[in-house]
Formats: C-alpha cells, sequence, structure tokens
C-alpha cells in the first residue's frame, strides 16, 4: 500500500499558472420535446466528467431525447466517444434518443475511425472547410 507523504514536495501556488481552464462549454436549449445542447471546445478526459454529468441532466429532464451539435468541437478523444456511446444507451434504455445533428472534422473522423457512425444517429455531417487551402 502506497502512503502520500504529509507535505507536498512543491506549494500549491507553483502549480496554478499551470492549470488547464475547462475547454469545452455547453449551451442547451430546450425545448418542449426536446433539448438541444450545443457543444463546444475540446472534449478529453480532463473536462469529460463535467460534460457527462451535464449531457446526462439534460437527457433526462427531456421528455423524448436529447440532440447534440457537435459542429464546433475542435478534439475529440476516446473520452467523447464514451460519453456519446454512454449517452445512446441511457436514452434507448428511457425509451427516447441521442441525435447527433452536426459533427466537426475531429468528431466525424473519430467515428468513423472507430465505426461508431453506424450505432449512432447522425442527423448531418458540418465539417467546415480548412483554413489556409
Amino acid at each position: 500500500m502506497t502512503s502520500l507523504p504529509d507535505r507536498l514536495p512543491f506549494a500549491a501556488e507553483d502549480v496554478s499558472g499551470t492549470l488547464r481552464p475547462s475547454v469545452v462549454t455547453v449551451v442547451f436549449e430546450p425545448g418542449p420535446q426536446r433539448v438541444l445542447a450545443r457543444v463546444r471546445g475540446e472534449i478529453d478526459m480532463e473536462d469529460g466528467t463535467g460534460l457527462r454529468q451535464d449531457l446526462t441532466a439534460a437527457l433526462e429532464g427531456s421528455r423524448e431525447g436529447l440532440d447534440v451539435d457537435l459542429s464546433e468541437i475542435t478534439f475529440c478523444d476516446t473520452t467523447g466517444l464514451h460519453i456519446l456511446l454512454d449517452l445512446d444507451e441511457l436514452a434507448r434504455h428511457a425509451g427516447k434518443s441521442l441525435v447527433l445533428t452536426a459533427l466537426s472534422r475531429p468528431v466525424a473522423r473519430l467515428l468513423y475511425l472507430s465505426g461508431v457512425q453506424q450505432l449512432l444517429t447522425v442527423r448531418a455531417c458540418t465539417i467546415p472547410a480548412r483554413r489556409g487551402r
């Protein structure tokens, strides 16, 4: 069993400048039957827990399901993939649906490479043009 030292080898103020603020944000637009979640930024392990909680609460608070706009996601790792798959399963068990209304290039690529695009409902794939071309 590993024990932690009584005192860390650095002061908290020494690392405060290196901590990264959350880089994913969600704006919710509740409707009479469904909730639309517009997600923006980067989805990774550091921000996954909060995003999962927010999207799960929105799904649970909706009558028919959750629509998720991912067109403004600039980075998405497997954390985001797991969140989407888990939300889809929760929705199905509750008699609701999860619909991805738009995908950014990073999200579309992740879904394609993992083979998950066939498991999730994707309404549209918005892939912005690359800059500098």
